[in-house]
């Protein structure tokens, strides 16, 4: 941030705390400036935008929700996506011993197991 900019933002957070705003100790997360409360809104005043904040996924509205799931699985990157392919490959795993298993508690145990990794998968899939 220039000094000119960074001048304008100290002038703009010092308004509105005129104005009564109170300052915040979060920052934003474009340009890390304090934000300011006014009115129960969030705002930063150096980038003039309104602030939304979440403790976590699940505050956000479903709309956001779906987007970044689709964005998270089409991009590989999210932990939903490597507890499914953790979870894909113990199947396949117990697939593989059930394949060669003759006794009949093994069988019970590994079928088990299988549905019960299955059910989880279809579960995260279902969020």
């Amino acid at each position: 941030m220039s000094n000119k900019t960074n001048e304008d933002g100290i002038k703009a957070i010092a308004e509105a705390l005129r104005a009564g705003g109170t300052l915040l100790s979060t920052a934003c997360p474009v340009c890390d400036s304090p934000l300011i409360r006014i009115n129960d809104k969030i705002y930063c005043k150096v980038c003039n935008k309104e602030v939304m904040i979440y403790k976590d996924e699940s505050e956000l509205p479903k709309e956001v929700q779906r987007a970044l799931k689709k964005n998270a699985a089409s991009t590989g990157d999210s932990n939903e996506s490597k507890v499914q392919q953790t979870i894909n490959k113990k199947i396949e795993a117990l697939r593989k011993r059930l394949e060669e298993a003759d006794d009949p508690d093994e069988i019970i145990k590994l079928s088990d197991a299988i549905e019960k990794l299955h059910a989880t998968l279809t579960k995260i899939r279902d969020e």
